[in-house]
């Protein structure tokens, strides 16, 4: 499958651990230092990561954003207003998601081997994504609207990637899970029925 190639490449890359690894000793040391913030940034008092919780908000409001920048193309003065509302909500989206940041780095700096390389590439596209959408916000400001719904349209378009890798993250890796998820599992998830066989006559 694509995927598991996709996610095998990664996990092969070597050169990201010269990078990795020095930013999650300095993560792992500013949050030694603040012990509080590590629990909020952990999702402690949740009983589980925040960071799921608060890309959310990113992720909504860039939806909304992708909907009125289309929605007002070639609407004149309603359009207008559409279009302010776009400016509105990914400007909220791109304050959620440095917030959002902080938590997912935070987890990632307990990450280990493959999950680490897979963790700091999501997190690196991240970047990349806040970069286009802070690109598209000066370019609104400036009035080169095209050029800004250009930019935060591929900005989206990598969110889904990035956001592919991030449950990869959970799902494949377990980053985030409890230790003991497993042994639970079958006290609380219906197994999925099989598909009905049709008989033949």
């Amino acid at each position: 499958m694509v995927g598991t190639a996709v996610l095998g490449g990664i996990e092969e890359q070597e050169w990201i651990d010269r990078i990795a690894d020095p930013l999650q000793r300095g993560i792992q040391s500013v949050l030694k230092r603040a012990p509080t913030v590590a629990r909020v940034l952990h999702g402690k008092f949740l009983g589980h990561p925040l960071h799921p919780v608060l890309v959310t908000v990113p992720i909504g409001a860039w939806s909304c954003a992708l909907v009125l920048d289309m929605a007002g193309v070639g609407r004149g003065r309603r359009g207008r207003k559409l279009h302010r509302g776009a400016d509105a909500t990914a400007a909220i989206g791109l304050a959620g998601a440095v917030v959002a940041a902080a938590a997912g780095l935070a987890d990632w700096s307990t990450t280990l081997g493959p999950a680490k390389r897979i963790g700091f590439v999501h997190g690196a596209m991240n970047m990349a994504i806040a970069g286009l959408y802070g690109a598209s916000l000066a370019s609104r400001a400036i009035g080169l609207r095209p050029l800004g719904i250009a930019l935060s349209t591929a900005g989206f378009g990598l969110a889904g990637a990035s956001g592919w890798l991030g449950g990869e993250l959970i799902y494949r890796y377990g980053v985030g899970i409890s230790n003991d998820a497993c042994e639970q599992r079958p006290e609380t998830q219906v197994p999925v029925p099989e598909a009905p066989i049709a008989e033949t006559a």
